[in-house]
């Protein structure tokens, strides 16, 4: 609905304006009539269209092509003959796209950590997944806990802190693509992939 596209098994379908409004106004309620009057107001609202009943059978028909759909048979818009529209197919919400572990990582001094799903341990343990020599660091300093649907940080109890930024964590705290954290006075940068971005040893 954002970006006024329509999409098939992976391939995207050519629609127009109108069309695509029309559709937008079915999916709003569907199952329920859209009146013809109601979509006058939205695909032409305040202008003089003289030939309203023309230009709605036209972006129905255009609507109709690029869905496969039969005006007889109708498997998504249902004709209500001189009332309007109504939009027959189930319709579902796309849930957000949960995080996956290889979608995070940190990066110290240009070399990038990937984090596994579950605890992954920072400190001056040699078995942390981030291991820091440094004195301000504690050996078992903080964690990270990836699931499905993100990533947060906790304090482990540290003698000099975890922070987000400037931040100090308490019992946790979200993390987002390019949050700085704190370990001590050792700074690290948290990376999050996106579908349409790379992960990269730089910060």
């Amino acid at each position: 609905m954002r970006t006024g596209e329509l999409w098939r098994d992976g391939s995207r379908i050519a629609l127009q304006d109108k069309p695509f409004q029309l559709l937008a106004a079915l999916l709003e309620r569907p199952g329920d009539l859209v009146s013809r009057e109601e979509l006058r107001e939205r695909l032409w609202p305040q202008s003089v269209f003289t030939d309203f009943e023309h230009g709605l059978n036209k972006a129905v028909n255009k609507l109709r092509r690029a869905l496969d759909d039969l005006r007889d048979e109708p498997i998504y818009v249902e004709t209500l003959p001189r009332r309007g529209y109504r939009l027959v197919a189930a319709v579902a919400s796309a849930p957000p796209p949960l995080s996956r572990p290889g979608d995070f990582r940190l990066v110290h001094e240009d070399r990038s950590y990937p984090l596994s799903a579950g605890v992954n341990l920072i400190g001056r343990d040699p078995d942390a997944l981030l291991c820091l020599d440094a004195s301000s660091v504690s050996r078992r300093h903080a964690e990270i806990v990836v699931t499905e649907s993100g990533a947060l940080l906790r304090d482990l109890g540290s003698k000099n802190g975890t922070f987000r930024g400037e931040t100090r964590v308490g019992e946790s705290v979200d993390l987002s693509d390019g949050d700085e954290i704190r370990i001590g006075t050792v700074r690290i940068r948290f990376r999050a992939a996106t579908r349409h971005s790379t992960v990269t040893a730089s910060s």
